[in-house]
């Protein structure tokens, strides 16, 4: 069964002919090209019915409301905070690499890629939708990579992270530049992994236990 809101499956009980998983799914990934071009602003229930070819009652029937859709649509994948909390477990001085390497086999598999990049490109549209990414990143990601670290500068050191594998998912996946975009996976853990890791267990500059 295809999942709504914040993990809560999409309503079940009679009405819609046809499998009910299979429908919400291309409802979903109908919306969220939608809001990943139009915004919220731009994108109506029959537009996203008609691009899923489904009934438009059916929109209405598994997410409410346009809301309720924008609120599914904006559900990361599984595999977000499944990755990141594996790497997190990693000894802490190969940490950074792993973080690497998990950031990088999530965005190569297509459908997380197409799931997050909407999200992303959604929320440069929606004050709600950038929001609402803020809390997925601090709840899955930054949260896991600070929560084992040693010194008071872990929070700073998570978000320095975050800064190397936001940017690098940004340059290689949603603006595919080119020689970021064709670089070999390998390559790209053996040059960013370092820096990763200096984040994670190198000295900072600036007065690190003020978090600055």
């Amino acid at each position: 069964m295809a999942k709504g809101v914040w993990g809560m499956a999409a309503r079940p009980g009679r009405g819609p002919r046809g499998e009910p998983g299979e429908q919400a799914d291309r409802i979903l990934a109908a919306a969220r090209r939608s809001f990943a071009e139009r915004g919220f602003g731009g994108t109506s229930l029959r537009a996203v019915a008609r691009a899923a070819d489904v009934d438009p009652t059916l929109v209405n029937y598994y997410f409410s409301s346009r809301m309720g859709l924008l609120k599914a649509a904006l559900e990361p994948p599984e595999a977000f905070g499944e990755g990141i909390a594996e790497a997190a477990e990693a000894p802490l001085g190969e940490r950074g690499q792993a973080f690497v390497e998990a950031a990088l086999c999530m965005w190569d598999d297509q459908a997380n890629a197409e799931i997050l990049s909407s999200i992303i490109l959604a929320a440069s549209h929606e004050p709600f939708a950038m929001e609402r990414l803020r809390e997925v990143f601090s709840d899955l990601a930054l949260q896991a990579v600070s929560a084992s670290l040693p010194d008071g500068a872990a929070r700073l050191r998570a978000d320095l992270v975050s800064t190397q594998l936001v940017g690098l998912a940004m340059a290689r996946y949603v603006w595919a530049i080119d020689r970021i975009a064709d670089v070999p996976g390998e390559r790209v853990v053996r040059l960013i992994g370092p820096v990763v890791q200096h984040y994670l267990t190198g000295t900072l500059g600036g007065d690190a236990s003020k978090g600055i």
